[in-house]
């Protein structure tokens, strides 16, 4: 005959729901996921500010690869140092199932407008598919909103370099 269960397990038990896949799901391990994602913009925004300079990719000064590339290889993620290398970095990812931490890529202004121009890390994703990003642009490094005239006509990829 199996011992009775303690009122501890008893309890236990009780507040378990779902399937072990579904415990899985809302664990500790998914969990860990999102911290290393919230490292990376955190530290992404420690650079605030910092100007753009074409060609740069130090905490003096950075372009947009340079500052994606830059945030990424302290977390141990190696990115090609132009925006056009980096869509090809990571598993590409439709519009609709952007995550934070994903890059997001943009024709530019003065290239084809087949031919990616700009790179930036998603920080925030709406229920719409609207997203905001952190990227180096004129007046620094800031944050964006896909919404703005001119990155909503010039949105052409994204990709997930971070499981």
């Amino acid at each position: 005959m199996a011992p009775a269960m303690s009122a501890n397990a008893q309890e236990l038990a009780a507040r378990k729901h779902g399937t072990v896949l579904e415990q899985i799901e809302n664990s500790n391990l998914k969990q860990s996921q999102k911290s290393r994602v919230q490292e990376i913009l955190d530290y992404a925004y420690q650079f605030r500010g910092v100007p753009y300079r074409h060609g740069a990719s130090s905490p003096r000064a950075f372009d947009c690869s340079g500052f994606t590339s830059y945030v990424f290889k302290r977390f141990g993620v190696s990115l090609d140092r132009s925006s056009g290398g980096q869509i090809n970095d990571g598993k590409r990812v439709s519009r609709g199932d952007l995550q934070p931490g994903d890059l997001v890529f943009f024709n530019g202004r003065a290239i084809s407008r087949t031919r990616i121009g700009h790179v930036g890390i998603v920080t925030q994703v709406n229920d719409d598919s609207t997203f905001k990003f952190i990227h180096a642009a004129r007046g620094g490094i800031k944050v964006s909103e896909s919404t703005e005239k001119y990155y909503s006509r010039r949105y052409m990829g994204a990709c997930r370099v971070v499981d």
